[in-house]
């Protein structure tokens, strides 16, 4: 505590420290809190996203093997290029507690089966399914994706909000308190000595 100065002064301002010092960590724990309630909130959507991807993947698979098999590779691939088109998504901003985080506006993917650029004439009721299968799994990626990104920057802010409150409580705060403690110990000394002193002055100049 060498480096301390012991004055009134210096006790007043090491007080108004903590003082911040507590808010600011109260603060960044109410901060955390709301980040982590928004995070287990975007977990559980997304692990629930990510079942029914799981279960249409699997589907769409199953029925593009079937398609394959009796439709065959040429047919499948020639009306995959038919289908060919580019995808737009509009980004919109949320603020988070500070954090930027992007939301992406809901596309439709689906369309119906004449819109899709391919012969009706040409093509089997197994492809059909094969295209809308796969609209629908482009579709819920679109939508899942922004989540994953969000779970990621928030994760990333709980770390950094965690380490900030352990800085605050584990060096700043108990620092500031060793700090007010030796100020007031010495302050409380010298009082005790001032008062010392003055009962031996009084006691000398009775006697005199």
């Amino acid at each position: 505590m060498e480096h301390v100065s012991p004055t009134r002064m210096n006790l007043l301002a090491k007080k108004g420290q903590l003082k911040i010092a507590l808010q600011g960590a109260n603060l960044l724990k109410k901060k955390r809190d709301a980040l982590m309630e928004e995070f287990i909130k975007e977990a559980r959507s997304l692990a629930d996203s990510r079942d029914q991807l799981n279960r249409d993947l699997q589907k769409g698979i199953s029925v593009l093997i079937v398609a394959l098999a009796v439709d065959g590779f040429h047919k499948i691939r020639s009306t995959s290029f038919a289908c060919q088109r580019d995808l737009y998504v509009k980004l919109t901003e949320k603020n988070i507690w500070g954090i930027k985080v992007a939301e992406v506006e809901k596309i439709q993917v689906k369309r119906r089966v004449y819109d899709r650029g391919y012969s009706l004439v040409s093509t089997s009721s197994r492809i059909d399914e094969v295209a809308l299968s796969f609209e629908e799994i482009v579709e819920q990626v679109i939508d899942i994706a922004p989540t994953e990104v969000k779970i990621k920057r928030l994760g990333e802010e709980i770390q950094k909000t965690s380490r900030r409150i352990s800085a605050l409580e584990q060096k700043l705060i108990p620092s500031l308190g060793k700090d007010i403690g030796f100020i007031q110990e010495v302050l409380s000394e010298r009082e005790r000595e001032d008062i010392y002193r003055l009962k031996k002055i009084k006691k000398k100049r009775g006697k005199e």
